[in-house]
């Protein structure tokens, strides 16, 4: 894939590259599965395979390819998988594998969904999810930290448009490190310019973004916008207050191109688009 090449100077201590993407949805059940979780996978390939040119297995390989071929390490930023089935676990555990590649990787909001939101879930399964998915990846996906030429990769899931207090403790411990923070979520933090592209280009009313702040709680009242808790809101203060975080990257919306914004300061959020779209962007960290 032609990914466009973006400079991103933090402060590496040696220049690296990365490949962002996201939103792969692998489709993957087999007989161990039940028979809702089949129908849902049957559904769900007119929208990430058959229809919108959605391709995302093949897509995928060509992202693996061209990480092992041109990059460092791959950056996902959620929903690999798009329900919990060990075939896919297995799948996705093995191609990443096979490729020969590092990666690091954050949750997305169907890493430990069984049918991807269209069917009832029990706790049973809700809690066989959580232990199960991480057992296929190499880093936490609840909240992971790893250094890679001196800049300091975080990862946090934030899947239900939300952040925990747990999740804010160990981010002020990385913070607290002083190296250059590149941040991995899967929700976007809203921005003016996410919100119009979804509906002025997407044409879809419902905005799948996180932190809205009060003037945008009431502006996009009507488009099915969770407000942010407590929890969240201190997260994101501690944020805006960290000297050393540099960039935040985001997935989830699925959107045809990939978006760039500033959020405050001098740091900027990169939102890739849908990866079965063949989306996605490479960036050279110096």
């Amino acid at each position: 894939m032609p990914y466009p090449i973006l400079s991103l100077p933090v402060g590496a201590t040696e220049p690296f590259r990365a490949l962002h993407i996201a939103d792969t949805h692998l489709l993957f059940a087999d007989g161990r599965d039940n028979e809702a979780k089949f129908k849902i996978a049957q559904r769900r390939y007119g929208e990430y395979v058959y229809s919108n040119i959605g391709r995302n297995m093949p897509y995928f390989l060509d992202a693996l390819q061209y990480t092992k071929d041109h990059c460092d390490l791959m950056l996902h930023t959620g929903d690999l998988i798009d329900f919990v089935s060990l075939q896919n676990l297995e799948v996705a555990k093995k191609l990443l594998d096979l490729a020969g590649i590092d990666y690091f990787m954050c949750a997305g909001n169907h890493e430990y969904t069984h049918y991807s939101g269209q069917h009832p879930e029990t706790e049973e399964e809700r809690a066989e999810g959580r232990n199960l998915v991480p057992k296929f990846f190499r880093n936490n996906l609840f909240f992971d930290s790893r250094v890679f030429h001196g800049v300091n990769l975080v990862a946090v899931d934030n899947g239900n448009y939300q952040f925990t207090m747990r999740q804010t403790q160990l981010l002020e411990k990385q913070i607290q490190r002083g190296l250059p923070i590149i941040l991995l979520i899967h929700n976007p933090i809203f921005t003016e310019n996410l919100a119009r592209t979804a509906l002025e280009e997407e044409h879809n009313n419902r905005l799948a973004l996180a932190g809205y702040p009060p003037e945008a709680l009431q502006k996009y009242a009507d488009c099915g916008i969770i407000a942010p808790n407590k929890d969240t809101l201190e997260f994101l203060a501690l944020l805006r207050s960290a000297k050393n975080l540099k960039a935040i990257l985001a997935g989830h919306i699925h959107y045809h191109r990939n978006c760039e914004d500033l959020l405050w300061g001098d740091v900027r959020q990169f939102v890739v688009g849908g990866g079965y779209y063949g989306c996605g962007e490479v960036f050279e960290i110096c």
